[in-house]
């Protein structure tokens, strides 16, 4: 079980969402781009199943096996990861400082799954792990809420963030204020508004990376236009 199968249900239920809008368009939308991209990262394999159900059994594998109708799982993951931030994100509450220092344990089966994202982010950032966990929590939480499958109301367009995610690209730091995200992060982690802006992008992008060894293996249009970045990063680099 890892970060990757998480954000590969993500995808997958950010798809299905978009489907009906694209069948009332004429043109190629973000819904095809989207559908490409997923059937590139999962191998073709997608067979119609919902989102929802790729989520919950992504998250049941985490928990033993929780995957029972009604988004058992998916209440299952939020909860954990509540436990850990101390309160529940996106409600207007105010997050505690710190978090919840009981639930950052090695036994805790959600901090196995965060602890990649939870090493890159403390050294790209200069960050403690503890405050890597907790910007790694709150993204998580965000991004399954918003999952069309998970009830309640979505604080983030779930496809126009997985896209910017797999593609490299920075998600929009209106959308991370507008979500309530940046208050969190603020709240949760004594972080200035310009400092939380920042480490949430790093954090996005850093799952993100976590489908880069699948884009590697698999050659669809995403891997073709995340080497054509890489080699532009690489030219500038040579010129600088």
């Amino acid at each position: 079980m890892a970060m990757e199968d998480i954000l590969k249900a993500l995808m997958q239920s950010a798809a299905t969402q978009q489907r009906p809008q694209q069948q009332t368009q004429q043109s190629t939308g973000g819904a095809d781009a989207m559908s490409q991209m997923i059937g590139g990262l999962m191998g073709g394999s997608q067979q119609g199943s919902a989102g929802g159900d790729l989520l919950s059994q992504a998250i049941g594998g985490l928990l033993g096996g929780q995957q029972s109708s009604g988004g058992a799982g998916v209440g299952g993951l939020l909860g954990g990861l509540q436990q850990i931030l101390g309160g529940t994100p996106g409600t207007g509450q105010a997050l505690p400082l710190g978090g919840s220092g009981t639930a950052m344990t090695p036994s805790n089966p959600i901090m196995t799954l965060l602890q990649p994202v939870i090493n890159k982010l403390a050294a790209k950032l200069g960050i403690s792990p503890e405050i890597a966990a907790l910007l790694s929590s709150i993204v998580l939480h965000y991004l399954v809420q918003s999952s069309p499958n998970t009830p309640g109301a979505s604080p983030l367009n779930l496809g126009s963030v997985m896209q910017a995610m797999t593609s490299g690209r920075s998600v929009s730091p209106t959308a991370l204020q507008q979500s309530g995200m940046v208050r969190d992060v603020m709240q949760a982690t004594g972080m200035t508004e310009q400092q939380a802006v920042k480490s949430l992008s790093t954090t996005f992008s850093v799952m993100g990376s976590q489908l880069a060894p699948v884009k590697t293996v698999r050659g669809t249009k995403g891997l073709k236009s995340a080497r054509g970045v890489k080699s532009k990063a690489t030219l500038r680099r040579r010129k600088g």
